[in-house]
């Protein structure tokens, strides 16, 4: 067995590394070989794949920012990017509004599960 390590410095160069050794396992005569080329191009295509970010922030110190989550329920655009408790916050005041699932959930960066599941929350969940 011969080991090998590869520095790949970009996503793209990765991809195409994945993408030959594909190649290579397709024209591999060896079952079990193929096999260990196609499982290096799935590791090194899920090293590129982009990773889960939260769309609203944790927030890093206590407190919501009034003006903030203001400027998002008047619908003044650049929207800020919002803590989780603010996000919260003009969820339930652009829901008092009578606002769709949809336009909150723009608004707000969250998904419209989201924005249904803190719609079912009591509005005593709103940390303030």
């Amino acid at each position: 067995m011969i080991e090998i390590t590869i520095r790949v410095t970009s996503q793209t160069a990765a991809r195409r590394l994945a993408a030959a050794l594909r190649q290579v396992a397709a024209d591999e005569e060896h079952a079990n070989q193929a096999r260990t080329y196609r499982g290096a191009a799935r590791r090194l295509e899920r090293l590129v794949r982009p990773h889960y970010m939260p769309r609203a922030r944790r927030p890093r110190h206590p407190g919501v920012d009034e003006e903030a989550v203001r400027r998002v329920v008047l619908g003044q655009p650049p929207f800020p990017e919002l803590t989780r408790d603010e996000a919260r916050l003009a969820c339930w005041v652009l829901t008092r509004q009578h606002a769709s699932a949809t336009e909150i959930a723009d608004r707000i960066h969250v998904t419209k599960r989201t924005v249904h599941r803190w719609r079912a929350d009591t509005p005593k969940a709103v940390n303030v």
